[in-house]
């Protein structure tokens, strides 16, 4: 699950990257009604997230799988966003993926999607652009101070919130690992899983109540031993 969790993020913050955004007085992002938008007609979808937020910008992710042509899922969205007004539409190739967006009434939508198979699967995300929200890299989550933080993710899913913080650092993975054993060890939180899947890997999941932890600590591949990557979910 913490594999997926990294992967369909770190795809969101590529899309993330091309909204235009405007930050001001701290507000509730989660509180924020996105429009619906639909997923090309035959395909299976799921949610990612209805009630999401990126460093402070509200958001929805819906994954999708088409059995068709990618020049249909372009279609069907162009054709859609034309009915609803002009607005601005954008497109762009990101590696293997291309991403076609479309911004209207302070609302920016954008579906990435390719080819795979006999399928299309893809993205659909919408975000709201020009709201006034908190810059969100404050978090509550402890932070080494070998870290910066990269990026801060907010959401609502069965009615409880939760945050995950992406960090990079300057310290190794035990180093790291370690900092954040002590931490959550002496704020009364236990340790309910321990593994090290490698050398160059560590995951520790902390519990206290109803709240959860998880910890993944990576080494980056290529890089000097002691630049590490750090991802902290936390389920309030």
């Amino acid at each position: 699950m913490q594999k997926l969790m990294v992967t369909w993020l770190q795809s969101v913050i590529c899309i993330f990257l091309l909204v235009p955004i405007a930050h001001g007085k701290a507000l509730d992002p989660l509180m924020v009604k996105l429009p619906n938008l639909p997923v090309i007609p035959g395909a299976t979808w799921q949610w990612v997230g209805q009630q999401m937020a990126i460093d402070g910008t509200p958001m929805s992710v819906k994954l999708f799988e088409y059995a068709g042509k990618e020049r249909d899922v372009e279609r069907f969205y162009v054709k859609l966003w034309k009915s609803r007004g002009h607005g601005q539409y954008k497109a762009k190739n990101w590696g293997k993926y291309k991403i076609i967006g479309h911004e209207l009434d302070g609302f920016y939508a954008s579906v990435q999607y390719r080819k795979e198979g006999m399928f299309v699967k893809g993205k659909v995300v919408v975000t709201e652009v020009g709201g006034k929200y908190r810059r969100a890299s404050k978090t509550n989550i402890p932070t080494p101070r070998s870290a910066h933080n990269i990026s801060k993710l907010e959401s609502i899913d069965a009615g409880k919130r939760a945050e995950t913080v992406t960090f990079d650092s300057n310290k190794g993975v035990d180093f790291n690992t370690r900092y954040y054993e002590n931490q959550y060890n002496a704020d009364g939180w236990t340790a309910i899983l321990v593994n090290d899947p490698s050398r160059e890997t560590s995951m520790r999941h902390f519990q206290r109540g109803a709240e959860l932890v998880q910890v993944t600590v990576k080494g980056l591949p290529g890089i000097s031993k002691k630049q590490t990557h750090i991802i902290v979910h936390w389920i309030k």
